[in-house]
């Protein structure tokens, strides 16, 4: 008798009620299949401004990717960038990311740009650029300034970072070079 007295009153408080689901976090994702080196690059804008660091890898190709520092970067981190890949490209957003709030900005600005198409599979393209990431850590810049060169090639009639290099713009310019070494770890 207690114990269908106490099933009674445990439906009737609803602690056998099934409850609404939680919604799927969102990720953002604009994504466009790199079928031209543009897209790329639109790409590279977009993976920034959404903090998506797996639409940022399917920018870096998986073979034979190469990133070079600048001068002072490749100085202060040389055993950093000394084995850098895709992965490492991957790991670095992906620990800035962690290191932000899901609501603070980020967003790539590049002017001066450049695409010259070499041939139908390969274009380089130049810009300046002002990388922005609001960040938590302590005593490491939020945005870094400089210029970029990229390699452009294409595998199986889709583009991809091939060669990334990374430019000072003068002495007191954080680099985007400096943030991959500051959140390599």
């Amino acid at each position: 008798m207690l114990s269908a007295v106490i099933i009674i009153y445990a439906e009737g408080c609803g602690i056998f009620d099934t409850r609404d689901p939680e919604p799927p976090e969102n990720i953002r994702s604009t994504y466009i299949e790199p079928t031209s080196a543009e897209i790329v690059i639109q790409n590279l804008e977009f993976s920034i401004l959404e903090k998506n660091s797996e639409n940022y890898s399917k920018c870096i190709s998986s073979q034979n990717f190469q990133y070079v520092p600048d001068a002072r970067s490749l100085l202060l981190y040389e055993q950093i960038f000394q084995s850098w890949n895709p992965q490492a490209e991957k790991h670095y957003l992906d620990n800035l990311i962690i290191s932000s709030s899901q609501n603070s900005s980020s967003v790539l600005f590049l002017d001066n740009e450049r695409l010259t198409q070499i041939t139908s599979d390969s274009a380089t393209y130049q810009a300046d650029y002002v990388f922005v990431f609001q960040h938590n850590k302590v005593n490491i810049p939020k945005s870094a300034r400089g210029n970029l060169y990229i390699t452009l090639a294409s595998d199986n009639d889709l583009f991809f970072i091939r060669k990334w290099e990374d430019y000072r713009q003068n002495d007191t310019n954080f680099t985007w070079s400096e943030f991959k070494a500051n959140f390599s770890y």
